[in-house]
């Protein structure tokens, strides 16, 4: 199986005061048991780590770098590198869901979700809205 994490998979698998942080543990675990392939995108690291920066802390973002660095050595996580002619899709995305709260990352990450026909991992209705199966 292979899986999209979005920036909420993220901050649920990390954050232990989350509304979410025993779903996504357990569907981190799930992932891991499965030897499931679990890409994101720079874009999306670039989110959480600013996230993590301002809402938890700097040692918080440091060890989510941590994590994504073991995750791929052990070849568990891709990254997948937002593109000039993805972000180009995206700004379709975004002109097109005008009435909908879709952040910018999101619509670079369901342009890579679609392309690689991937499930997504997120604990918003963002990607539903996009037509995405949701898992976690």
């Amino acid at each position: 199986m292979k899986i999209f994490a979005d920036t909420g998979a993220w901050i649920g698998l990390l954050v232990a005061s989350d509304v979410n942080h025993g779903k996504a543990r357990s569907a981190f675990s799930r992932f891991l048991a499965e030897r499931a392939l679990v890409v994101t995108s720079n874009y999306v690291i670039d989110e959480t780590i600013t996230w993590l920066r301002y809402h938890v802390s700097h040692k918080a973002a440091v060890a989510f770098r941590e994590t994504l660095t073991e995750a791929r050595a052990a070849h568990g996580l891709h990254v997948e590198w937002v593109s000039e002619r993805i972000e180009g899709e995206a700004w379709d995305i975004f002109l097109k869901y005008a009435d909908h709260e879709l952040s910018f990352t999101d619509c670079t990450s369901a342009v890579i979700a679609r392309e690689l026909g991937l499930v997504v991992w997120a604990y918003d209705r963002d990607f539903a809205t996009l037509g995405f199966q949701l898992i976690g």
